[in-house]
């Protein structure tokens, strides 16, 4: 089968989007968490909620212990994907992990707060797509895929989630990774961390073009989101507002897959390397 691999599953957004994938598409997921084995049934059931098929619960696989600052667990996750799925069926990537700790000025930089960030928010996703990018299908071989739609009537299992032409990798970064979007200063380790992030999309971009990948390499602002992650900045009372880009987590995924379903190489938007916000409009480096 066609293969979704969500990194930061256990996290709002990570888990929201595993859900409507099993939900909406015929994609198998595999649910990357830090958490321990004593929390993958806990992680299962919430990723389950309101899924009745059964075909749609056989379809994840929630893998635990895989702390993106660790690469052995990054490593040991990619091999169990290729060994019960094969070679050349991820046909999406997600890295959803993030953390914050925003420092107001200087005298707030905590390093190994700094050092977290960047750990988490940045190489942990460029570890990710170390060891699972490989098993994206070239252009050649993403023909070979075809033979897994004859259960959806020759239709891609994507369903529209991913263009039928290619696969994702897909970060989640922020604008305030924007340098020239910069106008306030502040959060000095969040910031540079999700430049980071930016700078290694467009040169995983560039190298999937040289090895003739199926992928595409995209970065992404979700707007603010009501979660966990967020109310330590927006208060515990904050209120969606969708006009001012501000969502609770299904509206931020509804947000999500309508930019994800856009993602194509080679289409005048140029959609590839480069970070894009809910709204599907450039956020500029």
């Amino acid at each position: 089968m066609s293969v979704a691999v969500i990194q930061g599953a256990s996290g709002s957004l990570g888990l929201a989007l595993a859900r409507h994938i099993l939900q909406n598409t015929g994609l198998t997921v595999y649910a990357l968490t830090h958490r321990p084995d004593s929390k993958v049934s806990d992680i299962t059931d919430r990723i389950l909620e309101g899924i009745s098929d059964d075909a749609g619960k056989e379809r994840l696989t929630v893998v635990d212990d895989v702390d993106i600052r660790n690469e052995k667990g990054l490593s040991k996750a990619a091999k169990l994907v290729e060994q019960r799925e094969g070679a050349d069926r991820i046909r999406l990537i997600a890295c959803m992990a993030g953390v914050l700790h925003p420092e107001k000025s200087l005298s707030a930089i905590d390093l190994s707060k700094s050092i977290d960030q960047f750990q988490i928010n940045t190489l942990g996703h460029l570890l990710t797509y170390k060891h699972f990018v490989p098993l994206i299908p070239n252009k050649r071989k993403f023909e070979c895929l075809s033979t897994d739609w004859k259960d959806y009537q020759g239709e891609d299992p994507a369903q529209g989630l991913i263009s039928s032409d290619s696969s994702l990798c897909w970060s989640m970064s922020a604008r305030v990774g924007s340098i020239s979007d910069n106008n306030r200063g502040g959060w000095y380790s969040y910031r540079a961390s999700k430049a980071a992030t930016n700078q290694i999309i467009r040169t995983l971009d560039h190298e999937l073009i040289n090895k003739n990948s199926s992928a595409v390499a995209v970065g992404y602002h979700p707007g603010t989101v009501i979660t966990s992650f967020t109310k330590p900045v927006i208060g515990n009372d904050a209120v969606a507002d969708p006009s001012k880009g501000k969502f609770e987590i299904d509206q931020a995924i509804e947000k999500m897959v309508g930019v994800m379903g856009q993602i194509k190489r080679d289409e005048s938007k140029k959609w590839e390397g480069k970070c894009w916000d809910w709204k599907g409009e450039r956020v500029e480096w």
